[in-house]
C-alpha cells in the first residue's frame, strides 16, 4: 500500500505509456499542443517574455525556447516556454473545486523533450499523465478558498511531466516530488488587486522549480518523508486538511487516462469565467448591430459566484489599467465585445484597454450573482447578458456552454484557425502548415526538437 499520495502519482506516471492512451486522448493532446504553441508564439513579444529571455541570456545551455533560436538551460527554457503559453490567458482551462490551466504543462514538455531526446509519443503520454493528476486534484479540493494558488496543483503536473520525460528512477522521482511539493508554494496574492506580470509567471516558476527538483533528485538529493499527507505536508498546510480521496482512488490501477477530455479550449483571450458572457455579447451585437455607448441605457449581467469572485468584485476590475487586469474583468470583456463585435489580442493594446467608449459602458454595467445559475457551476458556466438601448430596443442572451467547452467543443478546423490567427505575421504560411502537419503526426516524430525548430520566428 502507498504511504503517501506522492507514491500514487509517481507510480502512475511510471506505469502509463503511449500504448495505454485511448485514441481520443491522443488526439486531444495534439490539439492542446497546437493550441499552446499558438498562444505561446502570440506572446513572444510581450513584456515579461522579453524580460525573461533577456535574463536567460546569461545562462548557457542546449534547451531551445519556443519561437527563438536562443538556447539556454532547461530550467530557464521551462520558465520561458510556460510563461509564453500562459501570459495571454488564452490557453486551456478546467473548472471544478479548483480551476486549472493544464496546458501550462506543454511549455515544460517542449523545454524538456529536446534535452531528453523525447519522441512525440513520450511527450503525448507525459502530458496525458500531467492532465490526469492535475484535473483530479482540482476535483479533490479547493486551494483558492485557503488563499493558495491553483498553480500548486499545476506544479505537481509539471513535476510528473518532467520526471517522466527525463526517465528518472522511482527513488529519484519520489524525492523530486517531495522536494517540489514541500518547497515551492504559491499564494493567491498574485491574482488579486491590480495584476502584474507575475500572475502569468507563477506557473512558469512552478515549471522551473519542477525541473530543478528533478535534476537535484536525479543526482542523489533526498526529499522530506510523506510530503503530501504528512503532519506538516501539502494537504494539511495548503488545504486545511480538507481533501476528497475518492477522485484519486483508481489512479493506482488506472491504465487509460481521460481527464484531458474534460478540459476546455478558449475561443476568446479572457479568463474562462468570462467566455460565456463574451459569446452572449457577440450574439447581442449581431442582433442590435453597431452600438454607440451613448445609445446604451444599461448592461445587466447575471452570473455565478465563482465568476463574481474572480473577475468582478475587485475595484480594479471595474477600472482596468493593465492587460493582466483587463483580461480578468468581466465588465471590460463584455464592453469591448459589444463595441468591437470581436474580442482579440489587439484589444489589449494600451490605448484600447482604456478606450473611453469601453469605460463608459463599464459605468453603465451591473453584475449580480444569480443563485439559479450558480447551481449549475462548474458543470456549466452559465451567464445571462442583457443590453437595453435608450430607444427601447433590448436584447438578452444566455450561454451555458461556450464554444470550446466539452459540451460544445471546437472542431479541428477551429483549433487550426485559432493557431493561424495567433501566428499570422509571426510565422509564414509555409511554417504554419509545417507546424500543423508535425503536431497532427506527433506520434510518428522521433525527436520533438524538430517541432520546436519549426516555430522559430
Amino acid at each position: 500500500m502507498p504511504r503517501d499520495l506522492s507514491e500514487v502519482f509517481v507510480d502512475y506516471a511510471m506505469r502509463i505509456g503511449f500504448d495505454d492512451l485511448p485514441v481520443n486522448v491522443v488526439k486531444e493532446a495534439k490539439r492542446r499542443i497546437l493550441d499552446s504553441i499558438g498562444v505561446a508564439l502570440a506572446a513572444y513579444s510581450a513584456e515579461p517574455v522579453k524580460y525573461a529571455r533577456l535574463a536567460a541570456l546569461g545562462f548557457r545551455g542546449n534547451a531551445p525556447i519556443i519561437g527563438s533560436s536562443q538556447l539556454t538551460t532547461i530550467d530557464w527554457a521551462a520558465f520561458i516556454n510556460t510563461l509564453m503559453v500562459r501570459y495571454l490567458d488564452f490557453n486551456d482551462t478546467y473548472l471544478s473545486k479548483e480551476p486549472l490551466h493544464p496546458s501550462d504543462m506543454v511549455g515544460t514538455a517542449l523545454a524538456i523533450s529536446p534535452h531528453a531526446g523525447s519522441s512525440g509519443r513520450e511527450v503525448i503520454a507525459a502530458l496525458a499523465i500531467g492532465y490526469e493528476v492535475g484535473v483530479r486534484l482540482c476535483d479533490a479540493a479547493s486551494l483558492r478558498i485557503h488563499g493558495w494558488d491553483h498553480v500548486n496543483y499545476t506544479g505537481i503536473g509539471h513535476l510528473l511531466v518532467t520526471g517522466k520525460l527525463m526517465r528518472i528512477s522511482r527513488e529519484a522521482f519520489l524525492n523530486a516530488m517531495a522536494i517540489h511539493t514541500t518547497s515551492h508554494l504559491s499564494t493567491r496574492q498574485s491574482r488579486v488587486g491590480e495584476l502584474s506580470h507575475w500572475k502569468a509567471a507563477t506557473t512558469a516558476n512552478q515549471a522551473r522549480n519542477a525541473v530543478f527538483s528533478v535534476i537535484a533528485a536525479s543526482h542523489g538529493l533526498t526529499g522530506p518523508d510523506k510530503p503530501i499527507e504528512g503532519e506538516m505536508g501539502f494537504i494539511r498546510q495548503l488545504l486545511g486538511g480538507e481533501f476528497d480521496y475518492e477522485p484519486m482512488k483508481d489512479l493506482e490501477n488506472l491504465t487509460k487516462p481521460s481527464a484531458i477530455l474534460r478540459t476546455y479550449i478558449k475561443p476568446y483571450p479572457v479568463e474562462y469565467h468570462a467566455q460565456s458572457a463574451v459569446e452572449a455579447t457577440l450574439k447581442i451585437r449581431e442582433e442590435l448591430g453597431v452600438v454607440n455607448p451613448s445609445d446604451v441605457e444599461s448592461i445587466s449581467i447575471r452570473t455565478f459566484k465563482a465568476a463574481y469572485d474572480i473577475i468582478v468584485k475587485d475595484p480594479e476590475k471595474w477600472d482596468p489599467k493593465t492587460k493582466e487586469t483587463a483580461d480578468h474583468s468581466l465588465m471590460w470583456a463584455v464592453a469591448t465585445a459589444l463595441i468591437n463585435g470581436d474580442l482579440w489580442l489587439n484589444h489589449y493594446e494600451p490605448g484600447k484597454i482604456r478606450d473611453p467608449r469601453v469605460l463608459e459602458l463599464i459605468r453603465k454595467t451591473k453584475v449580480t450573482v444569480d443563485p439559479e445559475l450558480d447551481k449549475h457551476y462548474p458543470q456549466a458556466v452559465p451567464t445571462v447578458v442583457n443590453v437595453k438601448l435608450r430607444n427601447g430596443r433590448e436584447a438578452e442572451v444566455k450561454v451555458d456552454y461556450p464554444r470550446g467547452h466539452p459540451m460544445n467543443p471546437m472542431s479541428d478546423d477551429e483549433v487550426e484557425n485559432k493557431f493561424r490567427r495567433l501566428t499570422a505575421g509571426l510565422l509564414t504560411v509555409r511554417q504554419q502548415d509545417e507546424v500543423i502537419r508535425m503536431v497532427w503526426g506527433l506520434e510518428d516524430i522521433k525527436d520533438v526538437a524538430l517541432l520546436i525548430k519549426s516555430t522559430i520566428i
